[in-house]
């Protein structure tokens, strides 16, 4: 009994010392991390969770990329890893934040939202995959509030630089004044029945859980589909974006009950006024009589889509 006793209070003991130890030296790194940091900011911080944790408590974090399309800032960040994982951290967000994406800013709430990061053990704390959960989230820009049952989105290593993408928004429901000003208050459901996109993204080097983010190279849409109503698009096909933020490339288009579609496009500005009829005329002469059916390539130029000669619109910079 005494040995036993004995192996249990040095098994302790030594515990103890490696969690003091390893938090010691979790300390150093993010207060390195932080402070050379061009992406991310706190007012101050806390490391806690002895025994078998380590709770990381970030106090007003701020997260901007150097070319400022994308930002985001809440009042508390918290990081959790078990003590023998370390390398899987689950993040808790505020139920307020507040993020800029491509020049729109957007309040965000949701009653919980959380993410996952996975880094590969074996590859120099590269990311092996990572999840994001928001539950029944709130989206408001301005006076518009749009509402959904959850938004989900994964990305997963496949190999060196290349990830899977999988991105579906539930539920979602957009303002009224939104479906007022598209015209289609009397037309669609105000639920969207499903809207989701599936990718591979290939960036310029393999993705550091520590690291700066790298740029994309090639983007290859293999399913995306929005269903709202008696509209349904689908589409597939391969981006590349340049240095510049620019997109170009095709995308393979299959639209049902795409003259509903395009009312709801134009009257929303995302097709140039001047365009929508002669897009009408093309798009009916392309159209399967009997069903409907549209399927149809989109070109990307440097952000223009166009079908053939006719220009629809202007993607934003990434």
């Amino acid at each position: 009994m005494r040995v036993i006793l004995t192996t249990l209070v040095l098994a302790a003991v030594g515990y103890g010392a490696y969690w003091h130890i390893s938090a010691r030296s979790l300390d150093t790194e993010i207060s390195a991390t932080l402070a050379r940091s061009e992406v991310i900011s706190v007012a101050d911080y806390t490391l806690r969770g002895f025994p078998h944790r380590f709770d990381l408590t970030l106090n007003a974090p701020r997260l901007h990329l150097p070319d400022a399309t994308i930002t985001w800032r809440g009042d508390v960040l918290n990081l959790h890893a078990l003590s023998y994982q370390p390398h899987h951290v689950i993040a808790v967000f505020p139920d307020l934040q507040h993020i800029t994406l491509f020049g729109q800013d957007w309040v965000v709430r949701s009653p919980d939202a959380r993410a996952s990061v996975v880094a590969a053990r074996m590859q120099g704390g590269s990311l092996d995959r990572a999840n994001l959960v928001f539950e029944v989230p709130e989206f408001a820009q301005g006076n518009q509030l749009h509402r959904a049952d959850s938004l989900r989105a994964s990305l997963t290593q496949i190999s060196d630089a290349h990830y899977q993408l999988a991105l579906e928004l539930s539920g979602l429901r957009p303002d009224a004044a939104v479906r007022a000003a598209l015209g289609a208050t009397d037309t669609l459901p105000p639920l969207l029945a499903r809207s989701r996109v599936m990718a591979t993204l290939e960036f310029a080097e393999p993705l550091q859980v520590n690291g700066r983010l790298p740029t994309v190279q090639d983007i290859n849409v293999t399913d995306a589909e929005i269903i709202w109503g008696d509209i349904s698009l689908q589409a597939t096909g391969r981006l590349r974006p340049d240095l510049g933020g620019t997109v170009s490339g095709q995308l393979d288009l299959r639209v049902t009950n795409w003259d509903q579609g395009l009312a709801l496009m134009a009257a929303g500005g995302m097709i140039d006024p001047d365009a929508t009829q002669m897009a009408r005329m093309m798009l009916t002469a392309m159209s399967d009589r009997e069903t409907g059916q549209l399927d149809l390539p989109l070109q990307i130029r440097q952000s223009v889509m166009s079908i053939g000669p006719l220009v629809l619109g202007h993607l934003p910079r990434l």
